[in-house]
């Protein structure tokens, strides 16, 4: 096997995480050597589906949301995605093996977990308290808005008080006033979502054109993805990015790790020496390589357990007039944290966010349909394109380790074990969808709507990996400590949303950028 020249730190997945933590590190430290390794590569405004005709056929296939779908329509070749077995899983998982990981398909939501969340044990007796609260990971809140760019509005009263945005929210158009009004009209709190979005140019990047489908990429460079923020800052700072380099497992030796080994695109395998290891690959990726490299402690180790996903259920509103339909970012118009905290009436603890959404592109409304072809399907669609509003039911799930990541006795084309995924849904996921649903009815009562379509759990929207290497003091029930090291492998790092030991009701990415920065802030300090 190939030697390569050894690193001072080797970074696995240059999405959130990776990209966060390489920049953070290199800009604190001076002659250190980073290397990050992505078994993806670069994308570009010209590979994304929006730069061809058949732009919505190929969102449903090469370039669509879960890696599977993705494979089974023969692959793309910009993410290197691996065969996840998600047939024990109510919720399949979607993620982008690539630079910029899942930032490069995202809607770009950005809103920050709340005090609460960071201590759910403590004040409800469920789930497990973060090693730390809020406000030590505020800082890192800041500093990744600032590097991203938030369009949103200042004052929200249902949230902590945080830095001015930078830009002015997105336009809620006519769907989101109608929205508004009903939230209204019911004394509901809501608020402009902040987002990862330009609302104005900034730099080389341009202002939102509202043209719709951001998970298919940003042909602007107006919706934040790492690729675009982080790698050309972290690449200048001196951080080596290597693509098309999957590594196969981390190297352990007397509890100490000494590298990893990597297949690289040709098929060449490589030893690459580091005095310390930072995972970045996702609650399924970094779970499935720590596995495959002998890292767990056993049968009661907590690693690849209590994986969260966010389960939501959404309820669709069809008006007699005219709406936006797919004008602007679908899943950034209101959301509303009048459910969010505990209140133990309404049958279980914890809460729900509530977001209204835009229509999606007219394919993907197209087929969900039944039936999806000939008149009357014709006849559906005319119906609910640009007359039709979202009301989504994101719920707060937590940590249960029935639900987990594991690998398979099988080893996958690109060379580690196969990957597993099971979950199911919880009761107290049910109770509060329940809940959740039974608020959409009185929302599209307010809101006028002539009749409603009620979607419960619909299974292709795994966005938010979570949970599978939890953070935590004691080693029996945690994986790492509160600065991202392994208990069992202290010169391992994990920077992504896997170290997340509750994940409250609101997504993930922001909290994720701000642990990644935060962890190497703490590993800069004592290699500096």
């Amino acid at each position: 096997m190939l030697r390569l020249e050894p690193a001072d730190v080797v970074i696995v997945g240059a999405g959130m995480g990776g990209a966060a933590f390489a920049w953070r590190l290199a800009l604190q430290t001076k002659g250190l050597r980073i290397v990050c390794l992505e078994r993806g590569g670069w994308v570009s405004a010209e590979n994304f589906p929006l730069a061809s005709l058949d732009w919505q056929s190929t969102g449903l296939g090469r370039w669509a949301t879960s890696p599977n779908l993705r494979l089974a329509a023969g692959g793309n070749p910009l993410s290197a995605d691996y065969p996840i077995d998600d047939s024990g899983s109510t919720i399949k998982p979607l993620l982008w093996c690539g630079v910029g990981g899942s930032t490069i398909n995202w809607n770009a939501h950005f809103p920050r977990l709340r005090p609460s969340d960071f201590k759910t044990k403590s004040l409800d007796g469920v789930g497990q308290d973060w090693p730390f609260p809020y406000s030590a990971l505020a800082p890192w809140y800041d500093l990744n808005d600032e590097m991203l760019g938030v369009s949103g509005l200042n004052g929200d009263p249902a949230n902590p008080e945080r830095a001015p945005r930078q830009f002015p929210p997105l336009p809620l158009g006519k769907a989101g006033e109608r929205a508004a009004k009903a939230f209204n009209r019911l004394g509901w709190h809501w608020w402009p979502v902040d987002a990862a979005i330009l609302t104005k140019a900034r730099g080389r990047r341009k202002p939102c054109n509202n043209c719709g489908p951001c998970q298919f990429g940003c042909m602007t460079g107006a919706k934040a993805s790492t690729d675009l923020i982080y790698w050309p800052e972290a690449i200048n700072a001196g951080v080596e990015l290597r693509t098309q380099q999957t590594v196969t497992a981390i190297v352990v030796e007397a509890g100490h790790a000494s590298g990893v080994t990597i297949r690289e695109a040709g098929g060449t395998e490589a030893f690459q020496p580091a005095a310390h290891v930072v995972v970045a690959g996702n609650s399924v990726g970094t779970a499935r390589l720590l596995l495959a490299s002998d890292l767990s402690r056993g049968a009661s180790d907590p690693l690849g357990k209590n994986l969260m996903v966010h389960p939501v259920s959404y309820v669709r509103g069809l008006f007699g007039d005219s709406l936006d339909g797919p004008a602007g970012p679908v899943g950034c118009m209101i959301f509303s944290h009048e459910f969010a905290e505990t209140d133990l009436s309404r049958g279980f603890a914890r809460g729900i966010q509530l977001q209204t959404g835009r229509e999606n592109m007219l394919l993907v409304q197209a087929t969900r349909l039944s039936p999806n072809w000939g008149r009357s399907a014709q006849v559906a669609l005319a119906e609910e394109f640009r007359h039709s509003l979202s009301f989504m039911v994101m719920t707060e799930d937590l940590p249960e380790p029935v639900n987990r990541v594991r690998i398979t006795k099988e080893i996958a084309p690109d060379g580690l074990p196969g990957v597993a995924v099971d979950y199911r849904v919880s009761d107290s996921v049910n109770a509060m969808t329940n809940f959740g649903i039974a608020r959409a009815a009185e929302f599209f009562k307010a809101s006028g709507a002539k009749r409603t379509v009620e979607v419960r759990f619909p299974p292709f929207t795994g966005w938010h990996l979570l949970g599978t290497a939890r953070m935590g003091a004691d080693p029996a029930t945690s994986v790492v400590n509160a600065r991202g090291r392994m208990h069992a492998c202290p010169n391992i790092t994990i920077a992504d949303g896997s170290v997340m030991p509750t994940v409250g009701c609101v997504n993930p990415t922001s909290t994720i950028g701000a642990l990644a920065l935060k962890f190497g802030d703490d590993l800069a300090r004592e290699m500096a």
